[in-house]
């Protein structure tokens, strides 16, 4: 058996309670290590997720070869029964973009407001992550058989917690082509070929040696059998005789200058994703990314912090994990500062943690 995940990894046991209340949003990596080091310092921690299951695109977008879901799952024990860490799942925080317009969306029960936390808790954790796809901008997205990355993984770890709404997407014996070279592409092509797909590409507008995975993950693919198109831009999405469903994939082959068809069944577009951080206006989220804040973290809401993906785009999960550590450290020191009325004394650089070999960040 795996090793669980250490979320509360500053204390063998929780302090005693300090009498304040954390609400988080979401219950990704960055979510997760801002709950345990809350729960170390012996705050009530209240994590809100709109997911079945904690873990964000930990358990639910990147196959389980990659991370087992029991060391994930082991560690949120951890934090529940031991630190004392409270986890609302299937409930959703409103946010300015539309219900269902998210993936995952569709598992939530309850739906809670963003104000409604702020009155309850001392303060808030904004950690919701990177949930909508980015779209190629091409003619024929929107035919069937065409897919995000999000919208092709997340099925197939989802439907072990079903709704009638999650079916693993049909791909046995099909073709399907994969755009994009970052470790979601790779996971899809792997997840294609363990489906039963006939024939799985990958499509890359640049070399092998540029691609974000690494080469040595495309060879990998190629080993499986997956091939390797690269210098291919899509041009557009070809619809079948009927114009509903994908035919094959325009693309212009940067090789010879001229238009290559590639036949699919399938295509899925993995070229990332987009943060969908509730009320990003009004959260002032720009002026946080380039540190035009006094306090680390803090939006423009007081008492109100925000970390990870939703913060800076999607990231490694040991990124997002230091974002949300960051952010937990900083509402601390907030938060004793406010309650002694010495905000004016506050330190930011003070609570910059700065690993070794990184550059200073510039305010």
């Amino acid at each position: 058996m795996s090793n669980a995940m250490n979320f509360a990894f500053m204390r063998e046991e929780p302090a005693p309670p300090n009498g304040r209340r954390v609400a988080i949003i979401g219950a990704g990596p960055s979510g997760l290590a801002a709950a345990g080091y809350l729960g170390c310092l012996g705050y009530q921690v209240e994590v809100y997720d709109k997911l079945p299951k904690p873990g964000g695109l930990m358990l639910f977008g990147i196959p389980g070869h990659r991370i087992p879901a029991d060391r994930i799952q082991r560690g949120v024990f951890t934090l529940s029964r031991k630190f004392g860490v409270n986890f609302h799942n299937k409930t959703k925080i409103c946010c300015s973009a539309p219900l269902h317009e998210e993936e995952g969306d569709h598992f939530s029960c309850d739906i809670r407001g963003l104000g409604e936390l702020v009155e309850e808790h001392d303060a808030v954790i904004i950690c919701s992550g990177a949930w909508k796809s980015r779209k190629l901008g091409i003619p024929g997205e929107q035919l069937k058989g065409v897919y995000s990355g999000l919208e092709f993984l997340f099925p197939i770890r989802a439907v072990k917690y079903a709704t009638s709404n999650v079916s693993v997407p049909p791909v046995e014996g099909r073709t399907v082509v994969v755009v994009g070279a970052g470790h979601s592409a790779m996971d899809v092509a792997h997840s294609a070929k363990a489906l039963g797909a006939k024939r799985v590409v990958m499509v890359y507008r640049r070399t092998k040696k540029e691609a974000p995975a690494g080469s040595y993950e495309v060879d990998r693919l190629i080993d499986v059998g997956c091939e390797w198109l690269e210098r291919r831009t899509p041009l557009r999405i070809v619809a079948d005789e009927t114009g509903q469903h994908v035919a094959a994939l325009e693309m212009a082959d940067g090789n010879t200058g001229e238009t290559e068809v590639l036949p699919a069944d399938v295509i899925v577009t993995s070229i990332g994703e987009i943060p969908t951080p509730p009320f990003q206006k009004e959260l002032g989220l720009e002026n946080v990314r380039k540190g035009e804040v006094r306090w680390l973290h803090m939006t423009s809401i007081e008492n109100v912090f925000v970390a990870g993906d939703v913060l800076t785009g999607p990231s490694k999960i040991g990124k997002a994990v230091y974002s949300g550590l960051r952010a937990a450290r900083s509402l601390t020191n907030w938060l004793d500062l406010k309650a002694q009325h010495r905000e004016n004394e506050y330190n930011y650089d003070a609570d910059v943690i700065t690993r070794p070999g990184a550059p200073s960040e510039q305010r």
